[in-house]
């Protein structure tokens, strides 16, 4: 279920839609814009130091760049803005873990028995 904010502040969305009369065939937040012109240049960068080639147009380094972007803004929005989750992983990363004191165990099948007489009196 999804609930709607009573802010009107937070009912806009921060996008822009392109010239007046000319709008966009998507409506992205203006933070979308720089995360993705981020993602394609460090795409471009790792693609220049790995021997890989790009194509011109990169065609393939766009889409994925487009993924990235998607899967990051459905992380990040007003409540929850980049800062804040980096500062997660961050967090997430430096925290003290219990270390594994268990042992796996290994069991092994040496003899199994079946009672043939009771299938037979059911």
């Amino acid at each position: 279920m999804l609930i709607r904010p009573d802010d009107e502040v937070y009912r806009v969305d921060a996008v822009w839609l392109g010239p007046q009369g000319m709008t966009l065939p998507w409506s992205a937040r203006y933070s979308a814009y720089g995360i993705w012109l981020t993602l394609f240049v460090s795409v471009l960068l790792v693609e220049a130091v790995l021997p890989m080639r790009v194509s011109v147009p990169p065609v393939w380094e766009v889409v994925l760049t487009i993924l990235g972007t998607y899967a990051l803004t459905g992380v990040i929005d007003h409540e929850r803005p980049l800062v804040s989750v980096l500062h997660l992983l961050r967090v997430e990363m430096r925290t003290p873990r219990q270390p594994r004191s268990t042992r796996p165990v290994r069991v092994t099948a040496v003899k199994v028995r079946s009672r043939s007489h009771r299938a037979a009196t059911s």
